[in-house]
Order: C-alpha cells, then structure tokens, then sequence
C-alpha cells in the first residue's frame, strides 16, 4: 500500500496546483479589457522586442497568453496583467519594447498603457447618460 501512496500524493500535488494555475478566474470586465489588449497586439502590425530579439505580433499574443496562464490568480485586473505579465522578461528583467508600424519604438508597457486608456475613455463614454456628454441614440444611428 506505500507504493501507491507516493506517487497518489505526488498526481494530488500536481492536480492541486494545475488547478491553482488554470482556474484562474478574474472580475469579468477586467478579463474583458486583457482580452481587447490582447487583441489590439495581434492586430497591430507592430514588431515586438523581447530580451533583444523580434517577434511578430502573433507570437507576442501567444507568449503574453501563456504567461498569463502561469500568473494565474495573481493578475486580477489589466493593469496588474501589464505591469506584472506583459511589461518585461520575468528571466532577465528587461522590458518588453514595441516598434510600430511607423518605426517609432518604445517601452510596451507604455503603449499597453496608452491602448488600455483609450478602452478605458470609450467605455466611460458609453456609460454617460444622453445630455452628459454621452452619444444620443440618434446619432449613434448615423
């Protein structure tokens, strides 16, 4: 019976933890703001800069999502998702850099930043109530 205790404690002690990692849940409006970053990577036509080497941005969506999955419970809102996951190399500590399209290159947390501002402003516009700055219904049909 002590054979199989060891190895059934050590697949609980996996399970356990897979679990902590993948079951990450996050207030849903943040996830929904990482999300719309996310997609703003994958559609920027942008070069992305990581320990001093180019990816494009397919492949920076895909390293950001599985450092994302690692983090787990540990980013709970999209500012924690940029500050802690999508700003720098957790192995050299060297901040992300993105290049645009343009050719004008700067530190990724402050284009992440800017983009998570922008959703941010339009977000807060659409709550507004018509005559408060908001968009009439007339005019949201034009």
């Amino acid at each position: 019976m002590k054979r199989v205790q060891g190895p059934l404690l050590a697949l609980c002690g996996l399970l356990f933890c897979a679990s902590a990692v993948c079951g990450a849940t996050r207030p849903a409006a943040e996830q929904g703001k990482i999300d719309w970053l996310l997609k703003e990577i994958g559609n920027s036509r942008a070069t992305f800069i990581r320990n001093g080497k180019e990816y494009d941005a397919a492949k920076a969506v895909d390293h950001l999502k599985f450092k994302l999955l690692w983090a787990g419970r540990r980013v709970q809102t999209a500012r924690q998702f940029i500050v802690g996951v999508a700003s720098r190399s957790q192995e050299t500590g060297k901040p992300y850099e993105i290049r645009l399209s343009g050719g004008r290159q700067m530190p990724f947390e402050e284009w992440l930043l800017e983009r998570l501002a922008v959703y941010e402003k339009g977000e807060s516009a659409s709550k507004q109530p018509p005559g408060d700055g908001g968009v009439f219904p007339e005019e949201a049909m034009r």
